[in-house]
């Protein structure tokens, strides 16, 4: 199970410590400029005070007067040591480290004077550890308000999302109006339009539902009353010869509308596969099935392996078939071409038309009205392209089939 978590604490988290890797890193960036700072800071104090020592020794002032505390100096004059450092003298003029100190080593270029002036190592390192002692006291609070203040950043950001949070959770489960949410932040936009275009199926699919059981309601009322009324007759001993034969002709027709009926729920709720399956193979078992007068050309083809789920393809072509000998005039074709491509034809009297919508259909005929409208829905799932034409006395009906791939295993019906 996977446990719950908050956007929110988890952005707090991850800001917080980055916010306190970028303070290290400028603590650290600080600590090293302050260092090299105050070291060429303390390496001119060492040099003004052998420059200041040498001017007051030329001029027979008092040089130890000049010299700070945990500081000392040496003056070397004509070879002469005249006061001495606990240091080795140095042989260059300039800063350089010697045993625990720093010297700075002056020569008058006029004479044999030479001033050696020094730090202690340790006393520079106390110098340097203060200030950043301090450095690190004055970022300090800025580090620990960091949390609080962008916690509050955070939670002000993502007042939208909980606030369209909450209203999702207080919307009623039959309000399938569009949710709006105006002031989301971009990244999140998705989120309600994503959801908008979801309740607008929803909608679609129980608008469709309400007319296909308003629709269905309507179509089983007639066979429904014409066989409860001949059943009435013949209970009162009142009907005819014939009575049988209405009361068997309307419980078929009810019973051929409940079979469209039943295809169409199967085509709407998807078929159950891809395939692939042969293609001839499938149509000429459905025309043996069926045992309609027709002429089928397969293009002298032995096989023709589509990526369509059998039952699918059974189901189309029955519904096909029963279409062009109900409602044609005759003469059906069944043409498969390389493609793959299968045509349905038939020749058809004045005035015929294609009726697409579920339950249209002509004043004359005895369907359902539902044969084009279950291979709309099939076809569509099944990734079949359906081409309808009517010209020169004939409808037509090409499936345009997708191929399958190379080494699939072709299934039967």
């Amino acid at each position: 199970m996977t446990r719950p978590w908050s956007l929110r604490g988890r952005l707090v988290r991850r800001v917080v410590l980055g916010a306190c890797a970028a303070w290290l890193a400028g603590v650290a960036l600080a600590a090293t400029v302050i260092s090299h700072e105050m070291s060429e800071l303390m390496d001119d104090s060492l040099a003004a005070s052998a420059r200041l020592s040498m001017a007051l020794y030329q001029g027979g002032g008092q040089v130890g007067a000049v010299i700070p505390e945990d500081s000392a100096i040496r003056i070397i004059d004509a070879g002469v040591a005249v006061t001495e450092a606990p240091w080795t003298p140095v042989g260059t003029d300039g800063g350089q480290d010697v045993a625990g100190w720093r010297v700075f080593r002056l020569s008058d270029p006029a004479g044999d004077l030479v001033v050696e002036v020094g730090h202690t190592t340790a006393w520079r390192r106390d110098e340097l550890r203060e200030s950043l002692i301090a450095l690190v006291a004055l970022m300090l609070p800025v580090l620990l308000a960091a949390p609080l203040a962008i916690g509050r950043a955070v939670g002000s950001a993502l007042r939208p999302t909980t606030r369209f949070a909450t209203e999702l959770r207080g919307r009623s489960a039959q309000d399938l109006s569009p949710v709006d949410a105006p002031d989301l932040p971009v990244e999140l936009a998705p989120i309600p339009q994503a959801l908008n275009g979801y309740l607008d199926t929803i909608r679609a699919r129980i608008d469709a539902e309400r007319q296909f059981a308003t629709n269905a309601a309507h179509e089983l009322r007639t066979p429904i009353a014409a066989a409860s009324g001949q059943a009435q007759l013949i209970a009162a001993g009142l009907a005819d010869g014939a009575a049988a034969g209405r009361l068997a002709g309307a419980l078929g027709r009810m019973g051929h509308l409940v079979d469209r009926l039943l295809q169409l729920s199967r085509a709407e709720a998807g078929s159950p596969g891809a395939g692939p399956c042969d293609l001839i193979r499938v149509a000429r078992m459905v025309i043996d099935d069926l045992g309609l007068p027709l002429r089928f050309d397969d293009g002298e083809m032995t096989a023709a392996p589509v990526a369509v789920d059998p039952d699918a393809l059974a189901l189309i072509l029955r519904n096909l078939l029963r279409n062009a000998a109900d409602h044609g005039a005759g003469d059906i074709r069944v043409v498969v071409a390389a493609g793959p491509v299968l045509t349905v034809g038939n020749a058809v009297g004045p005035g015929a038309a294609f009726r697409h919508a579920t339950f249209d259909k002509s004043a004359t005929s005895q369907g359902a009205g539902l044969g084009l409208a279950i291979i709309a829905r099939i076809a569509g799932a099944q990734g079949i392209a359906v081409d309808y034409a009517m010209e020169a006395g004939r409808a037509a009906v090409t499936l345009r089939l997708p191929r399958a791939e190379k080494g699939s295993a072709v299934k039967a019906e």
